[in-house]
């Protein structure tokens, strides 16, 4: 009884070596050597889109830097004064 509990054992333990070992055999160790190359890329890019790309000055619109934003202190003052008394109106719940 004791023998085919070992047996049992060893061939459970040897069946889940021999398939975690079969995962990592199976990554064709060559095929990253091949794949390396002295090219940037391995395919045939779009040279003059990544050129147009490489030559924009800056994509972003004129407006995104500036910091001046247009707000009206007083009513800001007011809202964070009520704020901090805590007489506000609670946000209307999720529908």
């Amino acid at each position: 009884m004791r023998t085919r509990h070992i047996i049992a054992f060893v061939v459970l333990v040897g069946g889940s070596l021999a398939g975690s070992a079969a995962l990592a055999w199976d990554q064709n160790p060559f095929a990253m050597y091949f794949q390396r190359s002295d090219k940037i890329t391995l395919w045939e890019g779009d040279a003059s889109a990544v050129n147009a790309a490489t030559h924009v000055i800056d994509p972003w619109p004129r407006y995104v830097g500036n910091r001046r934003i247009p707000v009206n202190g007083d009513r800001l003052s007011r809202a964070v004064e009520r704020y901090r008394q805590g007489s506000y109106r609670q946000p209307a719940p999720p529908i």
